[in-house]
């Protein structure tokens, strides 16, 4: 009861100190409907938080309670379980999670600083609910997974104000081992994920060599698991620039060029382990 107490203060608060904003970004101008995309933007914005939250709680907190504790029992990259991967993982889902939302407002039409500072803000506070729920729960709060959270958070914004890092995306592939099922179960298949880091060697170096590489393609750099988990495997491959391949006037395209461009689609990759032999893969996808 005390958790559910915390995670509903938590909410409120966040809900509270940004009344202001949402009056302001969902004021109805004259001739216009409350049913335009600057405002259904947010509807949509807040009806994918809540139904995070009742969905976490669901899946990792309900019936599994007990008093607030800290976990402490692995370091940094030492979890026989992930090897390091869950704290990819918690940076990738914030650095998603402001992409997605900051994506969606500015095609629903706020400003570009609303836009930033708002999804940041959603993001962070997802992430600390999230921890905090851990906190009561058998799982424990967890400071690491916190800052990977709050680093992703950040480099999302870096990105936006300092273009040079656009150069520099994250992406996220999975395919589970037994094949997809529903609802997913991202925390049980970690040897299905692949973080991938991808740069933009066109743009980076547009000026020299750079104008010579293809806009559509780049290279990448992923990390990744295999034996359920027992082992750390690291790729080298293609991947496809839908920033590019999307880009267009229309707003539309461009919100769906963004939203894909968070995603590494199968592309010409090598997995490898110490002391094992590449694996080539003409369409690598786990």
């Amino acid at each position: 009861m005390k958790r559910n107490v915390i995670i509903l203060l938590l909410l409120f608060t966040f809900c509270a100190s940004s009344q202001n904003i949402f009056a302001q970004e969902c004021s109805v101008e004259p001739n216009t409907t409350f049913f335009n995309k600057k405002n259904m933007s947010l509807v949509g914005l807040s009806s994918i938080y809540a139904v995070s939250i009742v969905h976490s709680y669901y899946m990792w907190w309900h019936n599994n309670s007990r008093q607030f504790h800290f976990y402490n029992k692995w370091g940094w990259f030492d979890e026989p379980y992930a090897l390091g991967l869950d704290r990819v993982g918690h940076f990738y889902t914030s650095y998603f999670f402001y992409h997605t939302q900051k994506n969606l407002l500015e095609w629903g039409g706020h400003s570009k600083e609303f836009s930033r500072w708002f999804s940041a803000g959603l993001a962070a506070g997802f992430a600390v609910i999230i921890e905090v729920g851990d906190g009561f729960s058998t799982y424990g709060f967890d400071h690491k997974d916190l800052i990977f959270n709050l680093s992703g958070v950040g480099y999302g914004l870096l990105q936006d104000y300092f273009p040079i890092l656009q150069n520099f995306r994250f992406k996220w592939s999975y395919v589970p081992p037994g094949g997809y099922k529903f609802p997913p179960k991202f925390t049980e298949h970690y040897d299905g994920h692949i973080y991938w880091l991808t740069i933009d060697i066109h743009n980076l170096f547009k000026d020299s060599f750079g104008k010579y590489f293809p806009k559509f393609v780049q290279p990448a750099i992923g990390f990744s698991l295999a034996d359920e988990g027992s082992r750390r495997e690291f790729v080298i491959g293609l991947d496809w620039n839908f920033n590019f391949l999307f880009e267009n006037t229309n707003e539309d395209w461009n919100f769906l060029g963004k939203t894909l461009d968070l995603y590494h689609f199968p592309a010409p990759g090598i997995k490898y382990s110490p002391s094992r032999k590449p694996e080539y893969r003409l369409l690598l996808m786990n």
